[in-house]
């Protein structure tokens, strides 16, 4: 008698090179066993599969097939699959299928193989006292490490199946009676509603999650490092591990978290909070900078000092571009310069950030095609801006460093105030999860978001994360 469903699983695969099959006896019963060359580990299937089928007394195939459900199979996990859609589902995820004669049902045994990247340090998010342990490319091995930092039993682990031909596994991790459910709730309804054809980039995700705002700035904060994202959990965010991608996310997100560091907590409090000062005037520098410098070089000369005015005068006297066009076009030549670096290799790419920033730079100014004021002016805003804690908020500061300078070029200061004022709008009216994007500073008690406190004085919870357990320590 045909198996239909197995006979639709061939189907499902056909032309498949890595599909095999393996057909043997089991107690006076044909069985078929279907798995995934690769993803699967063929001594598993031959030591815990199809020994102890072979092994298995003699019986009628329902027999047979209850036996091997039963325990008589030694495997850990054991699934039943009564589709071939969902057996195919559990084969493309390392399980063997196994089809006990005309037996629709399949049992579906774990045998994954253990190839994969183990956990290493963090590269793009360097520690010097932290954890060194970062997230892999596999989430299993991703929730066990968030397993091994947070041993609580309350660590709730929800799995999801995003993208219709990659069938990506989603995890969304908080922590029970800590988390406020409606954020909970709000992820998870972004996760079921996403109709994609495969969930493989970083940018799909961030996008479907939060809605494809109109905004440069992150909905999403993203980490390598799992002790970052397991501190997150434990103010009340709510964690997200996609499979194939060595990064957690955590929302909802605001202004003054991505403006904090791990290592903000892994020094004492006086040099945190010294640091974090110089964060935000860093921030403000690599934002304003260089339309200051053009609306008062072009506008206000009346507001320079008078020393610095003529040496202004001075180093520009014979550069043929207005102030504005070599602001621009240094901004343009900067981020041009990054974009070389990330992409060529690591090596190469050094190379041409230092080549393009001493010789092309020194060049120009022997040339006479930028003052020296603008390319210190562009190379300040530019170090400033690496030493911002997040990636994509420094991206969103180079976009809107352009805007604002180009309204200094059209209105010197006022065109400042503007730009200004429309980027704090701006910020106030996004949300992420329906939490404020500017909270931290929206509360009277907003010098937690700036300074750190000591840790032993370090009592509640962020109250805009709406937390149901309020208190750190009692």
């Amino acid at each position: 008698m045909v198996n239909e469903n197995a006979k639709a699983v061939e189907a499902l695969f056909e032309g498949a090179a890595d599909f095999e099959t393996r057909s043997v006896t089991a107690g006076g019963v044909p069985v078929t066993v279907y798995f995934i060359d690769g993803l699967t580990s063929g001594g598993d299937i031959a030591d815990f599969v199809l020994r102890p089928l072979a092994g298995l007394l003699p019986g009628t195939q329902e027999e047979i097939f209850e036996r091997a459900a039963s325990g008589a199979v030694w495997c850990a996990a054991m699934t039943r699959a009564d589709t071939a859609g969902a057996a195919a589902k559990l084969l493309v995820n390392g399980y063997c299928a196994v089809f006990f004669g005309a037996q629709k049902t399949a049992l579906c045994f774990e045998v994954k193989t253990g190839e994969k990247r183990g956990p290493s340090s963090p590269e793009a998010e360097n520690t010097i006292k932290g954890a060194k342990d970062a997230f892999v490319e596999t989430v299993r091995t991703n929730t066990s490490l968030v397993r091994r930092h947070l041993r609580t039993p309350a660590l709730r682990l929800k799995q999801f199946v995003v993208g219709k031909r990659t069938l990506t596994n989603v995890t969304v991790c908080y922590i029970e009676n800590l988390t406020d459910p409606g954020l909970v709730a709000r992820m998870t309804t972004r996760l079921r509603a996403i109709d994609i054809d495969g969930l493989l980039l970083p940018a799909a995700v961030e996008e479907y999650v939060t809605g494809s705002r109109k905004t440069a700035f992150p909905m999403l904060q993203y980490t390598e490092r799992t002790d970052k994202f397991c501190q997150g959990l434990l103010d009340g965010q709510v964690g997200l591990l996609v499979d194939g991608m060595p990064l957690g996310y955590l929302a909802p997100v605001s202004l003054g978290r991505l403006m904090q560091s791990p290592e903000d907590r892994a020094v004492d409090y006086i040099s945190a909070s010294f640091v974090r000062l110089l964060r935000y005037l860093a921030l403000f520098v690599s934002l304003l900078l260089p339309a200051v410098y053009v609306a008062t070089a072009m506008f206000h000369q009346q507001m320079l000092p008078s020393k610095l005015l003529l040496a202004i005068i001075e180093s520009k006297k014979d550069v043929p571009f207005d102030t504005i066009f070599e602001i621009l076009g240094l901004l343009a030549a900067f981020e041009l310069l990054q974009q070389a670096g990330l992409h060529l290799p690591q090596a190469i790419g050094t190379a041409v950030s230092i080549i393009g920033g001493l010789v092309v730079g020194t060049a120009a100014v022997e040339a006479k095609l930028v003052s020296p004021a603008a390319l210190i002016v562009t190379a300040s805003s530019g170090i400033c801006g690496f030493t911002l804690p997040n990636r994509d908020l420094s991206d969103a500061v180079r976009v809107w460093r352009f805007a604002l300078a180009a309204l200094a070029g059209l209105w010197g200061l006022f065109g400042v105030t503007v730009g200004f004022l429309t980027l704090t709008v701006h910020l106030a009216a996004l949300t992420s999860l329906d939490v404020a994007y500017l909270a931290p500073f929206s509360r009277a008690a907003s010098g937690g978001a700036i300074l750190r406190g000591r840790l032993r004085n370090d009592r509640f919870r962020d109250p805009a994360l709406r937390p149901q357990d309020a208190r750190r320590q009692r």
